[in-house]
This record gives structure tokens, C-alpha cells and sequence, in this order.
């Protein structure tokens, strides 16, 4: 099926372009491991902006929404061909857009709030910043997979990367 002798001058042809790839979306459990493994390098860049922006003197709420932002485009990148297999297309900006709006409301209301249980504490940004990721984290890979990546009647997903 690979090669076939073409009817003229026996040269070799692919005749794979005719043959659609089955793509199959994955699991649950394959879509929350992948998004977990993404997730860890995106709360590094989410982190190491944070520490970058606050020792520039910026306020610790707004430092923390700009290292929001900065974690979640780099995750975004990824976590849409290796975890969900997207193809883009204008509804899924939208989706995203809508969804990321309401996680950034729901990271700088939670952090907000968690640095005020913590005052005294010397860990008060970290513990913030650490309990707002988890909500966040939590919120919106269950967000991205129902109303971002979801693959609507008769659409087949594009191929997971590396597979």
C-alpha cells in the first residue's frame, strides 16, 4: 500500500495522501497526564516570571496575574497539538479566550485572598501563588477539554505529535 508501480514507466508513487490518517482523541487519563506534564513546565515559567517581575518592584497581585499570562501562552502552545490534538480554527480562540479570561479572574481573586491568610508568613507569595496554580491548574484543564478542545459531530482530531 506504501508504493505502487505507476500505470506509466513503472516508476514508484506514494498513495498514501488518499489514505486519511485515523486520529483518535485521547483518554481522559492520557489528556490529564500530558496536560500535568505541560502544566509543571508552564508553573516553572509561571514561577520564575513571578520571582522576575516582583524583584522589579512590582506589586505581588499584579506580578502575579503578568506571570499568569506569560505561563498560560506557553502552555497553550503546547498543550494545544501534544495534549488536546487541535486543529485551530476561530471557535477554539474564542473558547480559550473566554476561558482564560474567567481562570485569570479566578487566579487573581484566590492569590489575592491567599495572601491575606498568610501575613506573617515568610512563604506568603509562594503559598499564594502555589494554592492559586492548583485551583487554576484544576479549572481550567476541565474547562479546556469541555468547551476549548472538544471535537464537535463528525470533526476528527489532528494526530498527537510524536505518535
Amino acid at each position: 500500500m506504501w508504493h505502487e508501480r505507476a500505470a506509466s514507466g513503472g516508476a514508484l508513487t506514494s498513495n498514501t495522501a488518499s489514505v486519511p490518517r485515523q486520529a483518535k482523541r485521547l483518554s481522559f487519563f492520557s489528556q490529564a497526564f500530558r496536560f500535568g506534564l505541560v502544566g509543571i513546565g508552564g508553573a516553572v515559567v509561571d514561577y520564575g516570571s513571578l520571582n522576575s517581575i516582583l524583584a522589579s518592584g512590582v506589586w505581588p497581585e499584579l506580578a502575579r496575574v503578568l506571570s499568569f499570562i506569560i505561563g498560560s501562552t506557553a502552555v497553550y502552545l503546547v498543550n494545544r497539538r501534544w495534549t488536546f490534538t487541535s486543529r485551530r480554527n476561530r471557535r477554539e480562540v474564542v473558547a480559550l479566550t473566554v476561558v482564560l479570561v474567567v481562570t485569570f479572574a479566578l487566579v487573581g481573586g484566590v492569590n489575592a485572598l491567599a495572601l491575606r491568610l498568610f501575613p506573617d508568613s515568610p512563604w506568603q507569595i509562594t503559598l499564594a501563588w502555589a494554592i492559586s496554580q492548583a485551583v487554576a491548574t484544576t479549572f481550567n484543564f476541565l474547562a479546556q477539554r469541555t468547551f476549548v478542545f472538544r471535537n464537535r459531530p463528525g470533526e476528527r482530531p489532528a494526530q498527537p505529535a510524536g505518535e
